[in-house]
């Protein structure tokens, strides 16, 4: 059955337990609308983030922002391992019903916090253990935010990153008015933000025991999906957990301070691939040269949302960042330009890798995230122990530079490929 968006396809800014259609992509808010709340979303997010972000820099030590950054990293790592083997399957395929997908993203969420919150207890980490005991809702959270600005009711995204926003804002303050310690600012952060994902989704009848009841055919797409995923974002996470343990934490603490001020940027690329699965599963039927124009198209839009903020973070005068980071200013003060390169050329990097996905190129999806994962860890690790963060960024730049070319490169020959395909010759009955 086809899902039609808005009133008919998810009640009370749900999906709920309607199937998603496997015709094409759903109706709903016109994409000018949507695009624009989602935008609106991502800054509410992107807000909230930099807002805590900025609170941990401020207040901890460069190690201990080194333990945070390893914490918030593994967040990002689990829910986007959900959103890869469940959102985007059903945001690209229409497989499965949403809301009891969600059971699917529940038992990620469980088996990736028991691991992370496992470190936590046994390295003495608060930020790890409290990222662990509340991953499973906070994977629940960004399942049922995406679902919403993809094919829901984006209002719905809107309603729960605004109440998310206060919590985080309470917190925050509570921090600065040294009213609670700084990991239980971050505490605070993720419970509140897991809490709010287990409410949405009951409040959208989403089925909340966990479990994996697809087929065949439904598990091998979201094993492809999350295996690009785990190749790609994955790696970065254990190039980064390398270098802590190789270079120390506080090679760590002086990337996250850098990339704290690049927040902003790295979440509206979150926001927008949200947004590039669906418009480019439209031209799915389209000619070789509209999907390529498409492709282009996506990613000139995107850069140019991105550009003024990697320029004025870039640009930032020293009295600003003394004022936003403290006396961490010092160490992600020389690393700004090189981490502002990476992010923006990340942005031609997603528009190929969401492609691929589009196209169910798994193969040809894996066999590059093999490659360009298997020369992350070494290359950003070695970076790190011959020249320290400077080291570190410089690598994370070169590898941001030949991720661009190989996804963009391999999606835009995919499409010439399949173009230059001979039609099948039909035999005269």
């Amino acid at each position: 059955m086809t899902v039609r968006a808005g009133r008919h396809a998810v009640g009370r800014h749900a999906v709920g337990r309607h199937a998603v259609g496997r015709t094409g992509a759903p109706d709903g808010p016109r994409t000018g609308r949507r695009a624009l709340l989602a935008l609106v979303v991502g800054g509410l997010s992107s807000g909230g983030n930099l807002l805590l972000a900025i609170t941990v820099t401020r207040l901890e030590s460069v190690s201990g922002l080194g333990q945070f950054a390893l914490a918030f990293s593994f967040y990002i790592v689990g829910s986007g391992l959900v959103r890869s083997t469940v959102t985007d399957t059903v945001l690209t395929t229409g497989i499965g019903v949403v809301g009891s997908a969600a059971r699917r993203a529940i038992l990620l969420g469980i088996v990736g916090g028991a691991l992370v919150g496992a470190a936590g207890a046994a390295y003495g980490s608060p930020y790890l253990l409290f990222a662990g005991l509340a991953l499973p809702g906070l994977v629940l959270y960004d399942y049922t935010k995406a679902v919403a600005v993809g094919i829901g009711a984006p209002s719905a995204a809107l309603a729960q990153e605004i109440a998310w926003a206060a919590l985080t804002g309470c917190a925050v303050l509570a921090g600065l008015l040294r009213v609670i310690d700084v990991p239980y600012v971050f505490a605070l952060w993720a419970f509140g933000g897991g809490l709010i994902g287990v409410v949405v989704a009951a409040r959208c009848r989403y089925a909340l025991m966990p479990g994996w009841r697809v087929g065949r055919a439904e598990t091998r797409v979201a094993a492809g999906f999350g295996a690009q995923f785990l190749l790609t974002t994955g790696s970065a996470q254990l190039a980064l957990t390398a270098v802590a343990l190789f270079a120390g934490t506080a090679v760590v603490g002086a990337l996250s301070a850098g990339r704290t001020l690049l927040g902003p940027v790295n979440l509206v690329l979150s926001t927008a691939a949200t947004l590039i699965l669906p418009q480019l599963a439209r031209t799915r039927a389209a000619s070789d040269a509209v999907r390529t124009r498409a492709a282009v198209r996506l990613a000139l839009l995107v850069a140019a949302a991105v550009l003024p903020l990697t320029i004025a973070v870039a640009l930032l005068p020293d009295a600003v960042g003394r004022e936003l980071l403290g006396a961490n200013w010092t160490v992600a003060r020389s690393l700004l330009v090189l981490l502002a390169l990476e992010s923006l050329l990340t942005v031609p990097a997603t528009i190929g890798f969401a492609g691929l996905r589009v196209e169910q190129a798994s193969r040809r999806a894996i066999v590059l995230g093999v490659l360009l994962g298997g020369l992350r860890v070494p290359v950003v690790v070695a970076g790190a122990v011959l020249f320290g963060a400077p080291g570190a960024a410089g690598a994370l730049v070169v590898l941001a530079l030949a991720s661009a070319v190989a996804w963009g490169g391999s999606y835009l020959l995919l499409l010439r490929d399949r173009a230059a395909a001979p039609a099948p010759v039909v035999q005269p009955a």
